[in-house]
């Protein structure tokens, strides 16, 4: 029987087939289609038809750290410099796994007093979401 709901304990966000380490927050998977206008003369409402999809750069919020070679964000700004096309994949508690691909961006985000230091990395998806389904049982 399905589940009522899936916590997000357990999340994974790799980029460049490296998982990252301190997610707190990631944007949506896959976009809305751009709406074609398909309204003829004879027709008393307006008809639309889907087109091409759009998928909003994918963003992913994470605690920000650089004292060490393997933090997030100097691995991430790494891949940054380097300017290539990089894997991303999210892989859900249940199992599913939503890939693509894309160039990676990493900034700082504002601070305030009393608050942990973030980042948020943008990816410039290349290619559509490929979904594998978790193994049923």
């Amino acid at each position: 029987m399905a589940q009522q709901g899936l916590a997000t304990i357990g999340l994974d966000v790799a980029v460049n087939s490296v998982s990252m380490n301190y997610v707190t927050d990631i944007g949506d998977i896959g976009g809305t289609p751009s709406e074609l206008d398909a309204t003829c003369m004879k027709d008393t409402m307006k008809k639309s038809v889907p087109g091409v999809q759009d998928t909003k750069a994918f963003e992913v919020s994470f605690l920000y750290d650089d004292s060490d070679t393997a933090s997030d964000y100097r691995v991430l700004k790494a891949l940054q410099e380097a300017g290539s096309i990089v894997p991303i994949a999210v892989t859900f508690p249940d199992g599913a796994v939503f890939a693509s691909t894309g160039y990676v961006s990493v900034m700082i985000n504002g601070a305030k007093v009393d608050e942990l230091i973030s980042a948020k990395l943008t990816i410039n998806l290349q290619s559509e979401w490929v979904v594998t389904n978790p193994a049923t049982t």
